[in-house]
């Protein structure tokens, strides 16, 4: 099975197209992952096949998020800053489409409008991936600011305008999978037959080795407070890395770092303090005492997976909402990024130390999590749905383009491998939720 898999976003919206293009690959199938340059790098270190699609869009992505946290709530002030992003849409559409001839499933997270305008125009199989809460609503001027931008475009392709196409309606009408935890929000009880909640996903077994001064500082004390807000960019850098100084001295801790975005520490740290770059979430975290971090839905599922606790520190987007299911699952109340202050924060970091009820709801969420195996539970859902249409279907399509190959014996065979595992699917499927049949 051919797969292309794509999205565009922050490193927190490549990470979980990562863990599902391993586990497809692990299971003999041949993914392909289509995403803007700056994600190069990251994609070429785990060997999988990658191919670049648009323009660098990481210099723009970080002046918006900055922005975001402001949450203007006009359309007109939205329409501005999203304008450069839909500006690269034609380059990505020509890009990704031409990569999905041949292909047997389209693969995206919904930053990426073009996904399922090629689905529609060809008629290739697709599956969408949403993180955010239940495809992040968005307020009414965000709504209207997108869909003003990507909707010209489809009708010049002479498709239907959406309402929402960024969040809600960027879901498949066939396959639209939700890598989110039942545990810590559950699926509502109305949902579509097509819609499945399958868990985070996670790249589990991945072998990060630490670099030997990070080695050495975890071996050197007490396990460390982790502080990463990510992809969240910051106005004043030097200003918000004071703050954190300030608050790790006054907590009596040691403390990790992490750059992000935003290039977080200086050269004048002090010897509890280590600041690192990129450092897999999933490897980390399990070495923390606790987490301070802004809530993205990747950062918050790899604390929850870690079973340590977090204190939520939201910047924007639907961030103050994972940090308020936190809380309400017993965690630490959030600290908003526009309200933080070094005591505010070491206030909260003592407490999060001090406090037995967070470590074990902490604990006893990370089970819970871990049973899920949200990558496998997608694998079989993205096969069943291949197998159900079958590969190099025949179907209506623009004429000359994104045309698959037709290749009755690869069909044949695929469906040979999938009858000969789908006793060990529904064994996988029955210990989630029954949604496969």
């Amino acid at each position: 099975m051919r797969c292309v898999i794509t999205n565009v976003g922050s490193m927190g919206d490549i990470h979980p197209y990562l863990a599902l293009a391993v586990e497809l690959a692990r299971n003999g199938h041949k993914p392909l992952l289509a995403f803007p340059p700056y994600a190069r790098s990251l994609i070429e270190e785990t060997g999988l096949e990658y191919s670049s699609i648009g323009p660098d869009l990481q210099g723009v992505q970080a002046e918006l998020i900055t922005a975001m946290q402001k949450m203007p709530d006009s359309a007109q002030a939205l329409v501005g800053m999203f304008t450069p992003l839909v500006r690269a849409l034609p380059q990505m559409f020509s890009e990704l489409g031409a990569l999905c001839a041949g292909a047997d499933v389209l693969i995206s997270g919904p930053m990426q409008p073009a996904s399922r305008m090629i689905h529609e125009l060809a008629g290739i199989p697709f599956v969408s991936v949403q993180e955010n809460h239940f495809g992040g609503g968005g307020s009414p001027a965000f709504q209207q600011a997108t869909a003003s931008l990507i909707n010209p475009f489809r009708l010049g392709l002479g498709l239907q305008p959406l309402r929402h196409p960024v969040t809600v309606d960027a879901n498949s009408p066939q396959l639209a999978l939700y890598a989110m935890s039942r545990h810590v929000t559950p699926p509502p009880p109305d949902w579509p037959g097509h819609y499945h909640m399958t868990g985070y996903f996670f790249m589990d077994g991945e072998q990060w080795q630490p670099y030997p001064e990070l080695a050495d500082f975890l071996a050197g004390g007490e396990p460390p407070v982790v502080i990463s807000f990510g992809s969240m960019t910051h106005e004043d850098p030097a200003g918000v890395t004071d703050l954190i100084l300030e608050s790790v001295k006054q907590a009596g801790c040691r403390a990790i770092l992490q750059q992000g975005w935003s290039g977080l520490g200086h050269e004048s740290l002090p010897r509890d303090i280590h600041v690192a770059g990129f450092i897999p979430h999933t490897w980390l975290f399990d070495h923390a005492a606790c987490v301070v971090h802004h809530g993205g839905p990747g950062t918050a599922a790899a604390a929850f997976r870690a079973g340590v606790p977090s204190v939520f520190v939201p910047h924007a987007f639907d961030q103050p909402i994972w940090s308020e299911l936190a809380r309400d699952m017993g965690m630490i109340a959030p600290i908003p990024f526009l309200e933080l202050t070094a005591q505010r924060l070491s206030d909260a970091i003592k407490t999060t130390l001090a406090t037995k009820r967070y470590y074990q709801v902490a604990a006893e969420l990370r089970e819970r999590i871990r049973e899920e195996r949200g990558v496998e539970k997608a694998r079989i859902l993205i096969e069943e749905l291949v197998f159900r249409i079958g590969l190099c279907h025949e179907s209506s399509r623009v004429p000359g383009r994104f045309s698959p190959l037709e290749d009755g014996n690869r069909r044949k065979h695929y469906q040979e491998q999938r009858r000969a595992r789908k006793r060990t699917d529904r064994v996988i499927c029955r210990e989630f939720d029954g949604q496969v049949q």
